[in-house]
């Protein structure tokens, strides 16, 4: 006889891929819907809080894109893909069993991770316990959304966009409900300190991500960035500072625990320091970076517009 919290089905990476466009199959949006509702209050933040840091670092990037703004009037369209590298300390955490379980704790995957742990009862022969699988199977998360860039007196402005209803080749039906939407601010201090050698700007970011009538999760980043441009070459770097947090409200099929769950999971703020390049073509600009941090992300795009 065997008690298990979930045998969940694992989203490959392509899945995961348009999960995060906003484009993703009905079956990856039900089946984290079905594991998170299995866990109550108490037991979910293991389980879930390696998404919600990976999703807050994730969509940080891809708002610098190399040196600052400085006068004039400029317009530009954007297509910016992320992804944020999942390490070990993302595919594991440490659960406890219910009553009668030896041992009372231990190491089971994430969403991230594979396979759930089994442990056994103590004293029931055959009456093993089972924590939930893992959903999303790949090394690398990817983010990806289009974005509106405006300059104008120095300042850089970044809207960004990105929906389930933006892929009109698929049937609505297959789709989660997902809208994200994110602002970003880039400020340039040539403005007021112009004999300086290289652009130096602070910048800042808001992110939101709505998935289901389940998760609700918000970002903040705020930094300085530094860049030259030698002819086509543009490099930049700079430091960051990001944060968030994971709202999640739904009703608990915990057989221990039953009832409405309404949490919100903190993303502890952390430093990350990116290092990047650009490269334009008149019109045309390829922009990439690498961040580290407590976890890792690259970003990179295309920008078509002045």
């Amino acid at each position: 006889m065997t008690s298990r919290l979930a045998r969940c089905r694992r989203v490959s990476l392509a899945a995961a891929a348009a999960l995060a466009l906003g484009a993703s199959p009905v079956r990856a949006q039900s089946g984290l819907e079905s594991v998170i509702e299995q866990f109550s209050s108490a037991t979910i933040k293991g389980y879930i809080q390696p998404l919600a840091d990976v999703l807050i670092a994730n969509l940080a990037g891809g708002y610098v894109t190399g040196t600052g703004h400085r006068s004039g009037i400029s317009f530009s369209l954007e297509l910016v893909a992320m992804g944020a590298a999942i390490d070990d300390a993302l595919k594991v955490y440490t659960a406890s069993t219910p009553d009668g379980f030896n041992p009372a704790t231990f190491q089971t995957a994430t969403v991230f991770g594979g396979p759930g742990t089994t442990v056994q009862h103590s004293s029931v022969s055959g009456l093993s316990y089972r924590g939930s699988d893992g959903l999303v199977d790949a090394d690398y998360f990817p983010t990806a959304a289009p974005q509106l860039r405006l300059g104008f007196s120095g300042t850089e402005v970044v809207f960004r966009y990105a929906s389930s209803s933006m892929v009109p080749f698929l049937e609505e039906e297959d789709f989660p409900d997902l809208t994200l939407l994110g602002l970003g601010l880039q400020h340039s201090i040539n403005r007021y300190v112009p004999n300086l050698m290289f652009d130096l700007a602070v910048t800042g970011s808001y992110n939101s991500l709505k998935f289901g009538d389940i998760v609700d999760l918000s970002g903040v980043s705020v930094g300085v960035h530094a860049g030259k441009r030698f002819g086509l070459l543009g490099v930049f770097a700079g430091i960051a500072s990001d944060g968030g947090s994971m709202a999640l409200d739904y009703t608990s099929t915990d057989p221990n625990a039953p009832g409405t769950v309404s949490i919100d999971l903190g993303v502890k703020r952390t430093i990350r320091f990116t290092g990047g390049a650009s490269l334009g073509f008149g019109l045309l600009h390829v922009f990439g970076d690498a961040s580290l941090g407590d976890v890792n992300t690259f970003s990179g795009g295309l920008r078509i517009g002045g």
